[in-house]
């Protein structure tokens, strides 16, 4: 009976370790897979590293390279081992290559943009280009009927424009900085990108510039909102020193002025000599005339403008304002001549002065549109009085009278 017993104990301890055997063999053949799968992947990741490192800039490229003289060579970049761009400088223009990095096969830009995104593409740069520049040279080079050379960075592409037709003619050179924040979506090749960046804005206030102010007597009027058209277009702001009595008829107009980033001043109620009147009367059309203006734009008047330039010490102590004057008069109500005004601008134009016009006069209005664009190509910038002031360090006061600015 004990032997019985004993030889049952004995099955089942065979039983048990038996199954033990057969799991421990199923555990060891299943991690054997598992550790082979493991080596493979590892294997795989490892080729993939090791192939994308053994990528070499083709033989191609650096011949180009060596055939370039040392003195046209500007600068070569290698973007992500996909392509390589390279710009040289032949006659003091600038000439562009772009190659396939592994093939040396060189590249046009219509290469590097997805097929079915190049109207998005085009848009994107012709939207660039418009707030860079003013409309009458954005209008020519965003046909792209000259020639384009394109150079492509680490995080920028930059776009240089030659042989357009532009009326008057820049005398700078004309390119476009594009971050590929901008394009991104549209390349088919991989690029860095910045976590912020900042486009180029032709209204943004260029101290490199001759800076100027541009003003606008006895408005609003019929023509003011041309003229902010024309101002917007040209890239440039100015100070419209305004009427009190105007203010309530044309309020839409006084709201497009302030808004398109102009400044407004003021000229009298009703344009009466400051020196035929009581000071009384000055301060109340003053205070009348802000309440005026607040209601339309939430702000107040700080510059004046005192018709005809009549002005003394008691005129300027009777208002907490800065009197603003002029150092160039068009006389543009006497000379309805667009061309006359033209040159007389040109002739008489220098950094930091105050121009004086009156957007009242549809003439006026005309010469503005041809005179901002010779402005410009001559390096000047027409910004609003207060910012002219702040440019050349100068702290507007009340009660005070400035005719112009300088160092």
């Amino acid at each position: 009976m004990k032997y019985i017993i004993k030889n049952k104990k004995t099955i089942i301890v065979n039983i048990v370790v038996t199954f033990i055997l057969i799991a421990s063999l199923f555990w060891i053949i299943n991690n054997s897979n598992h550790m082979k799968q493991m080596s493979n992947d590892l294997k795989y990741n490892f080729t993939s590293v090791m192939s994308n490192n053994n990528v070499k800039r083709s033989s191609k490229i650096d011949d180009f390279i060596n055939s370039i003289a040392a003195e046209n060579l500007i600068e070569e970049v290698d973007i992500k081992k996909e392509i390589t761009s390279i710009l040289t400088i032949n006659e003091d223009k600038y000439e562009s290559h772009i190659f396939d990095y592994e093939s040396g096969e060189e590249l046009d830009i219509l290469d590097l943009i997805k097929k079915d995104r190049e109207d998005e593409f085009w848009d994107k740069i012709k939207n660039l280009l418009y707030l860079k520049y003013p409309k009458f040279i954005a209008d020519v080079i965003s046909q792209n009927t000259g020639e384009n050379v394109y150079f492509l960075k680490d995080n920028e592409l930059i776009i240089y424009y030659y042989g357009y037709e532009i009326n008057p003619m820049p005398k700078e050179n004309l390119y476009l900085t594009v971050n590929y924040n901008e394009i991104k979506d549209y390349l088919n090749i991989p690029v860095d990108l910045d976590s912020t960046y900042i486009n180029e804005d032709g209204s943004t206030i260029n101290p490199n510039k001759k800076l100027i102010a541009i003003t606008f007597d006895d408005g609003p009027g019929p023509y003011t909102n041309e003229l902010v058209k024309i101002l917007n277009d040209n890239k440039a702001n100015a100070t419209f020193f305004m009427l009190g009595s105007n203010l309530e008829k044309y309020q839409d107009t006084v709201l497009n002025v302030y808004k398109s980033g102009n400044e407004i001043g003021y000229h009298s109620y009703a344009h009466k000599n400051f020196l035929r009147q009581d000071l009384e009367t000055i301060k109340n059309e003053f205070v009348m005339s802000n309440e005026i203006l607040k209601n339309i734009t939430g702000t107040t008047f700080s510059l004046v403008r005192p018709p005809y330039g009549s002005i003394d010490a008691n005129v300027k102590n009777a208002l907490d304002a800065s009197f603003i004057l002029w150092n160039i008069d068009t006389e543009d109500w006497r000379h309805k001549d667009v061309d006359y005004l033209l040159n007389y601008v040109l002739e008489n134009v220098n950094a930091g002065c105050i121009i004086l016009f009156h957007d009242i006069h549809k003439t006026s209005v005309a010469a503005i549109e041809k005179i901002l664009p010779y402005l410009y190509v001559e390096g000047y910038q027409a910004i609003t009085v207060s910012n002219l002031a702040k440019n050349y360090n100068t702290s507007l006061e009340s009660h005070k009278a400035y005719r112009y600015f300088t160092e």
